[in-house]
C-alpha cells in the first residue's frame, strides 16, 4: 500500500511540472511583478553609455609545452643529484643511483643522453691510476696467459685466464 501511495505521489508532481505554460501564465501567483527600483536596475544594466569603449577580442592564451613524458633522477655517491626528462613521443629514461663499493659515482640518461655524477674517490680522477689489477690477474691466472681490460672512466677492470695455454 505504501509503494502505491508513493508512485501515485510521484506521479502527481511530475504532471504538475507538466503544465502548461498558458495555464502557467494565467495564475496571478506565477510572475512577480518588479519594484520600480528593481526595473531602474536593469533599465541602467541595459544603457549603454557613449564614453563607453567596444568590446574586444582577447588575446590568444600561448600555447602550453608538453609536460614530459618521462623523468630520471639519480642520487650521486656525495650527496648531489642528477635529473634528465624526455617529452619525445619515444622517450626513454633511465638512472643508476650512486654505489662506489661498486664504482658506480651515479647516473642518468634520457633519450641516450647520459649524464653522470662526479666520479667516486680514486676511480676516474685526474692523476689517480683506477687500472692496478693486471699483476693480480697475472699471478691468479699463472702458468697460463690471461687478458686484462680495464676502463678508467667507468671504473671497471676485467682479468680473463686462457686455460687453453696451460695444457703444454
Amino acid at each position: 500500500m505504501k509503494k502505491m501511495v508513493l508512485g501515485f505521489s510521484l506521479s502527481l508532481a511530475a504532471l504538475g511540472f507538466l503544465m502548461s505554460p498558458a495555464m502557467v501564465a494565467a495564475s496571478p501567483q506565477a510572475v512577480p511583478v518588479l519594484s520600480v527600483s528593481d526595473q531602474a536596475f536593469l533599465a541602467s544594466l541595459a544603457k549603454v553609455s557613449a564614453g563607453t569603449p567596444a568590446p574586444e577580442l582577447a588575446a590568444r592564451r600561448p600555447t602550453i609545452n608538453p609536460k614530459s613524458l618521462c623523468t630520471a633522477s639519480a642520487n650521486c655517491w656525495n650527496g648531489g643529484t642528477v635529473n634528465c626528462s624526455s617529452n619525445t613521443s619515444t622517450s626513454s629514461c633511465s638512472a643508476v643511483d650512486g654505489n662506489c663499493s661498486v664504482h658506480e659515482p651515479g647516473h642518468v640518461t634520457c633519450d641516450g643522453v647520459t649524464t653522470t655524477c662526479s666520479p667516486c674517490p680514486g676511480c676516474g680522477e685526474i692523476g689517480v691510476d683506477w687500472c692496478t689489477g693486471e699483476d693480480a690477474c697475472a699471478a691468479n691466472c699463472s702458468p697460463c696467459d690471461y687478458t686484462y681490460t680495464c676502463n678508467a672512466t667507468f671504473c671497471t677492470d676485467h682479468c680473463r685466464c686462457n686455460f687453453r695455454t696451460c695444457l703444454q
